[in-house]
């Protein structure tokens, strides 16, 4: 969408924002008078009758209040982790055009035309949508139609200007069918390296050490705009130059850090498609980031660990799967970094330096995160993967690294890598 329904849209983003700042300013002195914070329903309750609650549909009010019950909730699980920095949500700008939902019954779809409801007395506001708006195809050609369920209009603003409207609609696809017969791969992550496993026989090796520089270049660019502030008077001109700078130049980082991180699972995805995998395992990493925080491992692995995106990595393999007909699902790690994949003997000090894996009982010598990735195949396949000889015999390993000329992951020889 462009400017010509921002008329349309002002009036609806700006009772959404005021709705937003009321919750601010009742949960404020709620606990100034009884030390305590409101809760979902006591909000919804209390804004009912409000002017700017009935310039939307009841339930876009509804999902203004459940956002900032959302914001308070994760503010307050920061605080329990000992995080007392981080402050509680706060108020908007009146001017401030902020997103705007419409859930299933607050919006009607007639044809390609989006009809978009507000609160009871008021003409609802028609969005004409592009032929096939509402088909997605599939890697093989398959078009699935999906029935929208959700419907959001965020502003898009730089440099203080609304310069374009977004239209976000969320689509059920229903049951899109998976393979149920074909081979199983395992995935071992790692902050630097992503090891892949198939039980073809067929082992990857996905160096990303341009992922780990730019996080680590992050912190670096992250920790001198924060020493610059300091010397700056909060508020002042410069102070709001430096942070308009560091925002910039952290949303340019994380782009790159997402494309990057989106070509690997769509490399993921793209190799189980042609070698015909219908169940991809990926490692439960829950507990990762809780033994790290422990001090059992050194702060530089610890650093590493905490600041890799593991749980969005699994998400984005997970639905690029989905569409190519590769059901994945997650396994426990237990026991798989410090066991030999060949021969099922057990001893964490054969892990050696740089992620060496040289079994004392077999004379195996493998990468250590391939060796990772085998023992969660084979705890996926034999529910344990000790003690246990492999049934299967693997070939030699492909490796792949980052070209950042083509922007994709090509295959080198396992001597360059």
């Amino acid at each position: 969408m462009g400017k010509v329904l921002l008329p349309l849209f002002r009036p609806v983003m700006l009772a959404a924002n005021c709705v937003w700042n009321s919750c601010v300013w009742h949960s404020r002195e709620t606990f100034r008078q009884e030390n305590r914070w409101p809760t979902e329903a006591e909000l919804k309750a209390k804004f009912k009758s409000f002017a700017a609650w009935r310039e939307l549909h009841s339930q876009s009010a509804q999902a203004v209040v459940e956002e900032y019950f959302e914001a308070v909730s994760a503010y307050h699980k920061h605080r329990e982790n000992v995080h007392l920095e981080m402050n509680p949500p706060g108020f908007k700008p009146k001017d401030h055009l902020r997103t705007v939902t419409w859930k299933r019954q607050g919006f009607d779809v007639e044809g390609n035309t989006l009809v978009l409801k507000l609160s009871r007395g008021k003409e609802p506001i028609e969005v004409v949508l592009p032929e096939g708006w509402d088909v997605v195809v599939l890697p093989d050609g398959t078009e699935v139609k999906g029935v929208p369920v959700e419907v959001k209009v965020k502003a898009v603003v730089r440099r203080r200007r609304v310069e374009n409207l977004v239209l976000h609609v969320t689509l059920d696809l229903g049951v899109v069918p998976v393979n149920q017969v074909g081979a199983v791969s395992a995935y071992d992550y790692n902050s630097a390296v992503f090891a892949r496993a198939v039980s073809s026989g067929r082992l990857d090796l996905f160096v990303c050490r341009e992922l780990l520089s730019l996080v680590q270049y992050r912190n670096k660019t992250i920790a001198g705009f924060q020493e610059k502030m300091s010397r700056l008077k909060e508020g002042s001109r410069r102070w709001r130059r430096c942070l308009s700078a560091k925002v910039r130049v952290l949303k340019r980082l994380g782009r790159r850090i997402r494309q990057i991180e989106h070509t690997l699972t769509k490399s993921f995805a793209g190799l189980d498609e042609a070698e015909g995998v219908a169940f991809a395992v990926v490692g439960d990493l829950k507990d990762l980031r809780r033994s790290a925080r422990t001090g059992i491992k050194g702060r530089k692995a610890s650093q590493k660990i905490n600041q890799m995106a593991y749980d969005r990595l699994a998400r984005e393999q997970r639905y690029k799967n989905l569409v190519r007909g590769v059901q994945t699902d997650t396994w426990t790690e237990r026991n798989t970094s410090s066991t030999c994949c060949l021969c099922g003997a057990r001893n964490p000090a054969w892990r050696r330096h740089r992620g060496l894996w040289v079994c004392g009982r077999c004379g195996l010598v493998l990468q250590a995160d391939l060796n990772g990735a085998a023992n969660l195949l084979k705890q996926y396949l034999f529910r344990d993967c000790r003690n246990r000889a492999l049934s299967f015999a693997f070939r030699e390993a492909r490796v792949w690294r980052w070209d950042g000329k083509l922007n994709r992951f090509v295959q080198v020889s396992p001597r360059a890598a």
